[in-house]
């Protein structure tokens, strides 16, 4: 599974909220799907202590209503780890530059939605806080590898009000960037490669 860009993003922000929360989302235990199994122990294999320890919850795919479900059943603070589109761009030099669309949103469940005002201002403030600190992590571990970006530089924090996922928190959405991620220009060699990989 490794070089899966949706698989690497599960497997990289897996590692921010409790282990336990992960596992959790394997709900069915078993699937006859292919790499159902060698996913779950790739997340129970992990021995890094939790980026973010106070997170509990990790939901993650772009399937609205299975994502409502999964956080229906959560509380306290959770992870939830949206995708979109994937685009591409060439430049003079014929060099190929893919963006993958992500938002990465910390929330916490309230039950009073309309209620209390001041919960709700220490939910804000305290999924700001953990929201800035993944951030910060992100743009530091960037630079350990500069062809694949893992945020862009060009990326907001936004607030995440929900109330059918009775939720609040901020969302962080950025682009993951690298020189021809899908090997476009491989294919069109034909085996016939040039020596300049382009910073890969």
């Amino acid at each position: 599974m490794n070089g899966n860009i949706i698989i690497d993003l599960f497997l990289y922000f897996a590692r921010f909220p409790q282990r336990q929360g992960v596992l959790d989302i394997f709900n069915k235990g078993r699937s006859e799907i292919p790499g159902y199994d060698s996913l779950k122990s790739l997340v129970e294999s992990m021995t890094d202590t939790p980026v973010l320890p106070e997170v509990g919850g990790f939901v993650f795919g772009p399937n609205f209503d299975a994502v409502k479900t999964c956080v229906s059943q959560l509380t306290g603070y959770y992870l939830f780890i949206d995708y979109g589109d994937i685009k591409t761009e060439t430049d003079k030099s014929n060099r190929i530059a893919d963006t993958f669309q992500v938002a990465a949103t910390i929330a916490g469940k309230t039950t009073e939605f309309t209620g209390d005002l001041v919960d709700q201002t220490l939910i804000s403030a305290n999924t700001l806080d953990m929201v800035t600190r993944m951030r910060n992590l992100m743009i530091q571990e960037q630079r350990e590898r500069y062809s694949f970006k893992k945020i862009s530089d060009k990326h907001s924090i936004t607030p995440f009000i929900s109330p059918e996922f009775e939720s609040i928190g901020w969302t962080l959405m950025f682009d993951r960037q690298a020189f021809d991620l899908f090997d476009a220009k491989k294919m069109s060699f034909s085996g016939n490669r040039k020596t300049d990989n382009f910073g890969l």
